[in-house]
């Protein structure tokens, strides 16, 4: 299997962009998924890339009512030790977290007691606990590596690396202080649908050279340690001394230390800049945190891109603008309000319960009477309004389901006029899309977009990229021609 590697200066660095690239992760897969679970590790740079995660300014992006937090090992100690993994990740993130991370979304390994007299016994327990959690299928499993290439507590020539058919194993007669642990299995790690091996320092280079050129797992343990949608390397530049120049790892997508301040940060910093030309007032706010109370998933457009709408209708002239895909309203008050008196805007919704927030919202924002909100499938929705010759729509805003993309588009042809201006939003898929085999189905369905727009017709069309708090995406802007 391919594991692409990231190349970082320096463990600061790597600590930091690692954070923001699970923030960023995690933002992504809520938009599709919940909840969504995350193994962390332990470690010099594990814990200090919780550290960063809980100081970064994207944090509360992400719905942590909706992650729940594992571990890949533990060190067999009374609960509270400071040398537990799980204290030390109290320390640098969960306690900063609050209660925007529920208690019961906290899976620590059972500590040392009475009752938990043994590894086996623990490792039993934890068992017991992924089990009544479905046995997920972990969103991202971070692990730290050793010198000597083990990963959680999987060390080199330890029966522990034969054990198939459960999830979790008593360790005994660890090399590593305490001999007494507990980790997860193969069966766990392999099983966890992105694997993130992060290893920083000179002592980590022969190791990190041995696993990435495919050594046996008995000597390095660390090549064991494989995702079944993506397996990705973190390390600093001491790291890959074993391999040679950075620019001749044949596996790296960025082989090129990166700047000291990471993408994800800068880009967040110039949306903060920028706020002061879109400022939210209270109805605005209020949607937004109707949305949040009613437990919907943070992924409706940010101000800037709400301010987007809002002037590309108004730059067209919109008097009927059709919308797929209402969530809270926050798009749809954004693009309600630059309606003229006599303009009318229809949002199509799915969820019921989303619906009924939305609705709420856009009646105590005072633009209730501007919007027909229907609710079902919209491609039913769809073709219940051209069968009832319902007039053209000036502005298409399609926000939904990834997938049906290339239905809608086509259903929108019936439904607009020459002239009319289609805005396609998440298209880019954080560069997800460039990749043909992608597992991902909302990445099938943008690359079948692409597909369908090319050389159409009736639609002339372009990709706009985005960067900014919410990642690395972008929008289609299309117009119907004449």
């Amino acid at each position: 299997m391919t594991r692409d590697v990231v190349v970082h200066p320096d463990a600061r660095v790597l600590a930091e962009a690692a954070a923001a690239r699970l923030l960023t992760h995690l933002v992504d897969v809520q938009s599709h998924r919940s909840p969504v679970h995350v193994v962390l590790t332990g470690g010099t740079v594990g814990i200090a890339t919780l550290a960063a995660v809980a100081a970064s300014p994207v944090r509360d992006a992400v719905d942590w009512s909706g992650v729940h937090l594992w571990w890949g090992d533990e060190r067999f100690l009374a609960d509270g030790d400071p040398d537990r993994n799980e204290t030390q990740a109290r320390g640098a993130l969960i306690d900063a977290l609050g209660d925007a991370l529920p208690a019961a979304n906290v899976h620590a390994m059972p500590a040392r007691s009475d009752d938990v007299p043994t590894p086996e016994a623990s490792a039993e327990a934890y068992a017991a606990e992924l089990a009544a959690a479905g046995s997920p299928a972990f969103d991202v499993l971070m692990l730290g590596m050793g010198p000597d290439g083990h990963v959680a507590s999987l060390f080199p020539g330890h029966e522990a690396l034969t054990v198939t058919g459960r999830p979790t194993i008593g360790v005994h007669g660890s090399p590593k202080p305490p001999p007494e642990r507990v980790s997860l299995t193969y069966d766990a790690i392999r099983g966890a649908r992105e694997v993130w091996v992060v290893a920083a320092g000179s002592e980590k280079a022969a190791a990190v050279a041995s696993a990435l050129r495919g050594a046996p797992v008995e000597t390095t343990p660390a090549a064991g340690a494989l995702g079944t949608e993506r397996t990705l390397w973190l390390v600093d530049v001491a790291a890959t001394e074993g391999l040679g120049t950075p620019s001749a790892l044949s596996t790296t997508a960025a082989a090129f230390p990166a700047p000291e301040r990471t993408p994800a940060d800068l880009w967040g910093s110039v949306d903060e800049y920028f706020a002061a030309l879109v400022p939210e007032d209270d109805a605005l706010s209020a949607t937004r945190r109707a949305a949040a109370d009613g437990g919907l998933p943070d992924i409706a457009v940010t101000a800037q891109q709400g301010k987007l709408l809002h002037l590309l209708a108004q730059a067209v002239g919109a008097r009927r603008i059709l919308e797929i895909g209402t969530l809270g309203g926050y798009s749809t008050l954004w693009l309600a309000r630059a309606l003229p008196a006599d303009g009318r805007l229809t949002t199509l919704e799915i969820d019921p319960e989303h619906a009924r927030v939305a609705t709420d919202s856009l009646a105590a924002a005072g633009v209730g009477e501007l919007v027909d909100l229907l609710v079902g499938p919209a491609a039913e929705t769809l073709d219940a309004l051209a069968a009832d010759a319902t007039p053209p729509f000036d502005l298409v805003f399609i926000d939904a389901d990834k997938q049906s993309i290339p239905r809608y588009l086509e259903q929108t042809l019936a439904l607009t006029r020459p002239g009319s201006v289609v805005v396609v939003d998440n298209v880019v898929r954080g560069g997800a899309v460039v990749e043909a085999g992608h597992p991902d189905e909302r990445v099938q369905g943008v690359r079948a977009m692409v597909e369908l727009l090319t050389d159409h017709p009736r639609y002339d069309s372009t990709i706009v990229q985005t960067v900014g708090s919410k990642g690395h995406d972008g929008f289609a802007l299309l117009r119907v021609r004449d």
